[in-house]
């Protein structure tokens, strides 16, 4: 069997990723107003209604959710209040709708299958489509990115948000190439960089990931400014969960669920290092937020077997208390990045 096939998990069909344990994290209650982030192909969403009766606001880019949403919210009799838009406008949207809290948020990350799996979208090397990568209408694609950026900016974004080891040698071929030649599809991108590190994979000992994996994934991170809006949603939100609600946050790999464990440990009291602009508790009881259980989940065997797509999820979540948030965590800085956005621009 082909693991690189089977890894994209076939043909476009929306699995909710751990939805029971995400149901369980959630701690649905009756009555209640809970905010799906991430809403895509209203798996998570659908399942909530379908445990409780309750309200849900629903935001993501994307424009083919928005036609997922209005069917299903036919169904759920208008329960759902979908905007097409970035998580990252929740706080703005709350107050529009003069709601001060909720019961909870749920953020599912990454790629959803419907943007995979369509070629025109440029989200995967797999199939030949256009460098584009946008979540949503951004000014800046993959595009711009792979022809416009300067080399040294495009190997730190190689480096910084893929983990790449070879991210010069990388961002070296893809200047040598754009030097002749404009780069416009996904499959001219990939055959760049195998041909400059798929000798280094294919001497790595055991399974390996396809050379172009981490390079695809830093640049539509860059594209659409995933860390900036996850952070700084993460920070904004906390004082609109009510005392008992929860967040709950899904990852696909290391670094987005880096992010996410920093604030949650620090919003907890349990992280090792603190920000010298973190203001001090008197104890970890009078922190904003708790670990109800754990502090992770993952898929377990058989949802990897039907869903190949789950097997680098985690989720985390964390549970709000009465004590007051205060909103100055001082974990990341994503200026340097704006910097090279407006470059493009």
């Amino acid at each position: 069997m082909n693991s690189r096939i089977t890894s994209t998990g076939g043909p476009y069909l929306h699995i909710p990723v751990m939805k029971n344990k995400v149901l369980e994290a959630l701690s649905l209650r009756g009555g209640s107003v809970y905010v799906d982030g991430t809403f895509g192909g209203g798996g998570h969403s659908s399942a909530i209604l379908d445990t409780i009766d309750c309200i849900i606001i629903a935001t993501d880019k994307d424009q083919n959710s928005l036609q997922i949403a209005n069917k299903l919210n036919k169904k759920y009799q208008h329960r759902i209040n979908f905007y097409n838009s970035s998580y990252i406008h929740i706080p703005s949207l709350l107050d529009s709708l003069s709601i001060k809290t909720v019961d909870g948020l749920l953020l599912d990350l990454g790629v959803s299958s419907m943007q995979l799996d369509d070629p025109n979208r440029g989200f995967s090397f797999q199939n030949e489509g256009p460098l584009d990568m946008r979540m949503g209408e951004g000014k800046i694609s993959a595009y711009d990115v792979v022809n416009k950026m300067k080399i040294e900016h495009l190997s730190e974004i190689i480096r910084d948000f893929g983990e790449e080891r070879y991210s010069k040698v990388i961002a070296k071929k893809i200047n040598d190439y754009r030097e002749k030649k404009t780069i416009n599809t996904t499959t001219e991108l990939s055959k760049i960089i195998e041909d400059a590190v798929g000798n280094y994979y294919k001497r790595q000992r055991g399974t390996h990931i396809h050379p172009s994996t981490r390079t695809f994934q830093a640049i539509r991170v860059f594209v659409n400014n995933e860390f900036d809006e996850l952070y700084t949603l993460l920070c904004r939100v906390c004082d609109r969960i009510k005392f008992g609600g929860r967040i709950a946050v899904i990852t696909f790999h290391s670094l987005e669920d880096r992010i996410v464990k920093n604030i949650f440990d620090h919003l907890t009291g349990q992280g090792s290092s603190r920000s010298r602009y973190e203001p001090m508790f008197e104890g970890q009881k009078n922190y904003p937020f708790i670990y109800p259980h754990k502090k992770f989940y993952k898929p377990d065997h058989e949802e990897i077997i039907a869903n190949p797509r789950s097997r680098s999820a985690k989720l985390r979540y964390v549970q709000r208390t009465e004590h007051l948030f205060r909103e100055n965590l001082d974990i990341y800085s994503m200026t340097k990045y704006k910097r090279m956005l407006e470059e493009l621009k």
